[in-house]
């Protein structure tokens, strides 16, 4: 019969101190579940896709107004939705539009909303919300009020309160998400720093706290226009959607992509796929002559109109094989 193995120093001493302290094996963290959004060019910039691993995703969408921060939000819901995970949207700007919800695929009747009183209020949603569902968004963090400055006068300073509960308020996700695979999706805008006169003066409100506590940042910037006719009969039906990762604790930082993005809510995977494509040798250029296995097609925007979608697929795959 063979000997049973006596346990090591290690193992007795973890023991004993596993009484005290949350403790466990660094070879039991779970780190293999990876979901694709399913729109290429986020997922690429997101290296593969969101991690549903321990400890959680933490991602911040951030850009000007009408850039696709709220509508790529909804994308992610419709995913989750799709894989049966519980969703909950905090809708701090009451402006949650359940028809272009639909739009982006979203299912209302799965999909819970909640609108906060205050920001110390959204601190408690989250230790709340994290154990119980897999995917939180909130729309925006920077909206909410502090409730000391609800109290005061319109003309009372506020500077540097709102920073302080936000600082709390990441101190009390980190600890909820510990054990958790929760993703939570925050949406944030963007601002002018004062009297900057050298460098960008464009950041993000907060506080620094946030910025921190991000596992990965996304910017969103609006790109050119796509219109349609000539003349006084063109007509603009839609635009470039410019997403960059300037942050990402999770996978490769600092990609980009660009995305053709419609009034209707079509989003046209095509453009960004195509360039990833060329990176990565998928699809060959010599001259004006573009190559994807036997099919040989000149310039550029011939390709894009003539290539058949069942190819588009496959060339997804084969720029996953290469990436990976």
């Amino acid at each position: 019969m063979p000997k049973e193995k006596e346990p090591s120093k290690l193992d007795l001493e973890s023991k004993e101190l596993s009484k005290k302290y949350s403790m466990k094996i660094a070879s039991s963290v779970v780190q293999e579940d990876i979901i694709k959004t399913g729109v290429f060019p986020l997922d690429y910039i997101l290296d593969g896709g969101i991690r549903f691993w321990d400890g959680g995703h933490k991602i911040e969408l951030y850009g000007a107004e009408s850039s696709g921060k709220s509508t790529f939000a909804l994308l992610i819901v419709k995913k989750y939705q799709e894989l049966d995970k519980k969703c909950i949207y905090i809708d701090a700007e009451h402006s949650y539009d359940k028809k272009w919800a639909g739009l982006m695929g979203v299912d209302n009747d799965k999909l819970i909303i909640v609108s906060p009183d205050s920001l110390e209020q959204v601190g408690d949603m989250f230790k709340d919300f994290i154990p119980v569902y897999d995917l939180i968004v909130i729309d925006s963090i920077t909206h909410v009020i502090p409730e000391e400055a609800d109290e005061r006068d319109t003309n009372q300073p506020t500077m540097g309160l709102q920073a302080r509960i936000n600082n709390l308020i990441c101190l009390k996700i980190d600890k909820a998400i510990a054990e958790r695979k929760t993703t939570v999706v925050f949406i944030n805008q963007l601002r002018e720093k004062i009297g900057v006169m050298y460098g960008n003066p464009e950041t993000t409100p907060g506080g620094r706290a946030l910025k921190h506590m991000y596992n990965t940042r996304i910017e969103f910037r609006k790109g050119k226009p796509i219109e349609v006719g000539t003349n006084e009969s063109k007509e603009r039906i839609g635009n470039e959607i410019v997403m960059k990762c300037v942050k990402n604790k999770k996978g490769i930082p600092y990609r980009q992509s660009v995305v053709d993005f419609y009034t209707n809510g079509v989003i046209d995977n095509k453009k960004s796929l195509f360039y990833a494509a060329l990176k990565y040798n998928v699809i060959l250029l010599d001259g004006k002559t573009y190559t994807y296995n036997e099919v040989k097609i000149v310039g550029k925007e011939n390709f894009l109109e003539e290539l058949p979608e069942k190819d588009w697929a496959k060339i997804e795959k084969d720029v996953w094989k290469v990436i990976k």
